[in-house]
């Protein structure tokens, strides 16, 4: 008696089955991955966004600095006894998990000098933090930069106020070598530069920021943020959309959730796929609408330390 078999016909024609449900649920598992990270990202901001509320809760409604020094506590120290602290370290007794300082949807941070994971990930953040406003420094009449908390209670519109934003990684940039920390010391430099994030306007308006964060304007002649690429925050103030062209945003009232990079330009008459926000040309870029603009606590021109002849505008 013959026995029963596939034919060719019928092999093939499963193979063929096969090959397109393959075809069709490979992207779709993808997709889903990419969305649960997304998710796990927007939850990693609320829960620092969370951290530094309980901060200034313990601290008169201040805000935590972007960088501190000989604390008694600090992350790392220099030769001489300095030593310092990020933001992120200075808020990790009440994360307890260095893990949300990371974005999932990002790559895993380098190593570059064999720290702890704790210590790596406090200095080289994946997620930025606000200094500019919430903890601006001022050149003092020595010379020095001195850092000065905002209060909370400052804010005009908190839900409307940035507080992290997912930021650019050290690894992507191009001409970032050897593992160098670039400034790192008591005069702020890579303190203040690998844990934070900065407004478009940095280097365009005549705002006291540290750096223009690759934005590509005039500014960015020998920057090392010059070479990020456009989804780590070329030209748009160091700001990553990683997903669906939106940047991961904590903001001061403690929600959290993912905008377009423009809405973080909201005031000004940045654009990025325009003519005053495209790459080059930064540096026409001018405040409209100071009340709009969501970095600033005070929603006004106070703000910004230099604002005389900015063109920041009510």
């Amino acid at each position: 008696m013959l026995k029963k078999a596939f034919t060719l016909i019928e092999l093939l024609v499963v193979i063929a089955i096969i090959a397109i449900l393959a075809a069709i649920l490979f992207p779709v598992f993808a997709q889903a991955k990419a969305a649960a990270k997304a998710t796990a990202a927007l939850s990693n901001t609320k829960q620092l966004g969370l951290g530094v509320m309980m901060y200034q809760n313990d601290y008169d409604d201040y805000y935590v600095l972007g960088a501190s020094w000989n604390t008694g506590s600090d992350m790392l120290c220099f030769g001489g006894g300095v030593c310092f602290s990020t933001w992120a370290w200075t808020t990790a007794p009440y994360l307890k998990n260095s893990g949300v300082l990371q974005d999932p949807s990002a790559g895993s941070n380098q190593n570059y000098f064999g720290w702890s994971n704790a210590v790596n990930s406090a200095m080289f953040t994946q997620f930025g933090y606000n200094y500019a406003f919430l903890a601006p420094f001022y050149t003092n009449s020595s010379g020095q930069f001195v850092l000065q908390p905002a209060s909370s209670s400052q804010a005009a519109n908190a839900a409307n106020t940035v507080m992290l934003t997912s930021k650019w990684l050290h690894q992507d940039q191009s001409n970032w070598q050897n593992g160098t920390v670039w400034g790192v010391g008591p005069f702020l430099g890579g303190v203040l530069s690998d844990s934070t994030s900065e407004g478009v306007e940095c280097g365009a308006l005549l705002q006291n920021c540290f750096s223009d964060w690759g934005q590509g304007d005039q500014w960015d002649t020998g920057q090392i943020f010059g070479n990020t690429p456009l989804t780590d925050g070329k030209w748009t103030g160091g700001n990553a959309f990683r997903v669906a062209n939106e940047v991961t945003v904590a903001w001061a009232d403690g929600h959290a959730k993912r905008v377009n990079y423009n809405t973080l330009a909201a005031g000004t008459n940045f654009n990025y796929n325009g003519a005053a926000g495209s790459p080059g040309s930064n540096g026409n870029m001018t405040m409209v609408h100071a009340a709009n603009y969501p970095w600033t606590l005070t929603k006004d021109c106070s703000q910004f330390i230099y604002s005389e002849g900015s063109g920041c505008a009510l």
